[in-house]
């Protein structure tokens, strides 16, 4: 079979026009993998430390690539495992998880290319090296239309208020809501994600505009639409009595992040009060779990939750968050594949999810190309299984 025969980063542009890598992977009989890093403006302090564009760029060049050249890109397990050997550390400080990631992932897209198969088809052969064995399914995207905190210069505390339903649906809220703003003089920029961000006196506020924006389409909750709320705790700070009375008062699905990422104590409280409300709900982690596997295992362990946000670019490598996935679904948590406020073009996510049957994708409002595009690849994906 073919082997690695170039690997080449540059510097490309992410959707806060801040520079981040790509990464192209070429095989001796032509094969070609390219793919790109993303990056985040709320990060969790645990994730994977990464490396300025320039100084990753360097190290793909010349102490990552000479290391790849002859392998075999199909062999992923073994070339992430060499990645990860190659910076030594135990947060990819070294050669950084930007760099190392874009490798890994480009090296993945070079595999499938080689192999004729869907990069979701490919990711699925993977996963099932981790004990794994799932048909290819269609998530749900959990859509990005209100955004605060650190995605958007208003008084909103929490980061993201989410409406969970079909990409349709969440294209007829999100225009409803933009007459809505219209109309009662709230007019907003938009995000960092593409959802807007209105002056409000209060997080309730944003809930109520999402209501009526779905109202107005004739949507019902929940029958038709789930609500999301992304409190970010780690720069937004409510009292988890707080939080209950809003899920309480809302009719909120999911809530993600509601408590700091190292108050384990708080977040179990929180599990046992909603399972005690006998309420269906999803309690995910983001910061909390920063996709390692060693967190994670403490989650569980601990009863604190029951979703895990996934996010590539939190670890390093590819095979790191398949491990995670795998480890979440023994635990019945569900997992959610994400995107980062730092987006390009690249749809990687959206295969991913699809490989390991995640049961949501957040990747924005449905609005800005980038955000966009990993939907749209989910729609070309859900025709081409159906």
């Amino acid at each position: 079979m073919a082997k690695i025969s170039k690997v080449e980063a540059n510097k490309i542009l992410d959707s806060r026009n801040q520079e981040t890598i790509e990464v192209k992977v070429t095989t001796d009989d032509g094969m070609m993998g390219i793919d790109s890093v993303p990056s985040g403006t709320s990060t969790g302090s645990f994730e994977a430390k990464v490396v300025a564009p320039d100084i990753a760029v360097n190290n793909i060049n010349h102490v990552i690539a000479p290391k790849l050249i002859n392998l075999d890109p199909r062999d992923q397990e073994n070339i992430d495992k060499l990645l990860r050997e190659l910076d030594g550390t135990p947060d990819k400080s070294k050669l950084g998880a930007n760099a190392i990631l874009g490798a890994s992932l480009a090296v993945a897209r070079a595999a499938s290319t080689q192999e004729k198969l869907p990069l979701y088809e490919w990711l699925n052969k993977l996963y099932t090296k981790t004990g794994q064995h799932v048909k290819p399914a269609i998530p749900t995207p959990m859509m990005v239309m209100v955004e605060g905190g650190k995605h958007a210069e208003n008084n909103l505390c929490i980061q993201e208020f989410l409406c969970i339903t079909s990409l349709e649906n969440g294209r007829k809220i999100w225009n409803n809501l933009k007459s809505i703003l219209e109309k009662n003089n709230l007019q907003a920029r938009l995000g960092l994600e593409g959802g807007f961000t209105p002056e409000l006196e209060y997080d309730e506020d944003a809930i109520q505009l999402i209501l009526d924006a779905a109202a107005q389409g004739g949507l019902r909750i929940p029958q038709d639409v789930l609500l999301g709320l992304d409190v970010a705790a780690n720069h937004c700070v409510m009292d988890h009595e707080n939080i209950l009375l809003m899920l309480d008062r809302y009719p909120i699905y999911s809530v993600e992040d509601p408590i700091a990422e190292d108050e384990w104590q708080q977040w179990a409280q929180l599990k046992l009060e909603l399972d005690q409300k006998e309420r269906d709900y999803l309690l995910i982690g983001d910061d909390l779990f920063v996709t390692n596997e060693e967190r994670l295992n403490k989650g569980i362990n601990n009863l604190v939750a029951n979703g895990i946000i996934i996010k590539v670019n939190q670890v390093g490598t590819l095979t790191e968050p398949l491990e995670v996935i795998a480890k979440a679904a023994k635990a019945k948590y569900t997992h959610i594949l994400s995107h980062r406020s730092g987006e390009t073009m690249d749809t990687f996510i959206a295969d991913l999810a699809v490989a390991t049957a995640a049961k949501y994708i957040k990747s924005g409002a449905p609005y800005a190309s980038e955000r966009v595009i990993k939907y749209n690849r989910i729609s070309e994906i859900a025709r081409e299984i159906s």
